[in-house]
């Protein structure tokens, strides 16, 4: 199993600061929130394998990039939250970790790593609210266990996407754990994308992360 270091490293290899790890900050110095961090990385490569270079961006100012270590509001200014910017053929993206977001019933989300319209983010960040679940375009739960996944994990995100509504467009639960029901469970049309045993030790998980939202992306910024 992958262990605190290993997620560190794979982060600061993802995020590629040439100064080094010193450069993010992790409100959580523990494996969960890593994960999450994690996970953000694999987005910034799905972007640049479509020849695009995010840009890492910070709420107050440039350093360091601050993690979240715990759901926060995407306007908050109690640290430097760090987020990153893409445009691709002429549409303006977010990611984000740990954000916030108002469902279709009016309940509030926590979505642990997301991809945004930009202009909905800024929105917020001007006139301070969460941003609404129609402003999503990409939705990943993260699970970082050192024991089997249970499957109540999975109903709750199948009901959590649910409620963000019908505009999103890739939806995935991540985990450095597996389950045989659980990728069973995920089959069926519009059902989130099971990307199960995703770590830093098993490269072909990774791949086929970064292969699944680049093609999204693609084909997404393609239909205009």
């Amino acid at each position: 199993m992958a262990t605190l270091t290993d997620l560190e490293a794979a982060i600061d290899s993802l995020i590629n600061h040439a100064a080094g790890p010193t450069t993010y900050h992790l409100v959580q110095r523990v494996e969960e929130k890593a994960y999450e961090a994690y996970v953000f990385g694999l987005c910034l490569r799905a972007v640049s394998k479509l020849g695009v270079t995010p840009v890492l961006r910070t709420i107050v100012d440039n350093s360091p990039f601050v993690f979240r270590g715990a759901p926060g509001k995407i306007h908050s200014t109690y640290q430097n939250y760090g987020y990153a910017s893409f445009t691709l053929n002429g549409e303006e993206f977010e990611i984000h970790a740990g954000v916030e977001f108002c469902g279709t019933s009016g309940m509030t989300h926590e979505v642990d790593v997301c991809v945004m319209r930009a202009a909905d983010a800024e929105t917020c960040r001007q006139r301070p609210n969460d941003p609404p679940a129609a402003s999503l375009t990409g939705a990943w739960e993260c699970k970082f266990y050192d024991g089997p996944l249970q499957k109540h994990l999975a109903r709750a995100f199948v009901g959590l996407v649910d409620d963000l509504g019908t505009n999103i467009r890739l939806t995935g639960l991540c985990s450095n754990q597996t389950h045989d029901q659980m990728r069973l469970y995920f089959q069926p049309q519009r059902r989130p994308y099971p990307h199960l045993r995703l770590s830093p030790l098993h490269p072909e998980s990774e791949n086929r992360f970064v292969e699944v939202l680049a093609a999204e992306l693609k084909k997404m910024t393609a239909m205009r």
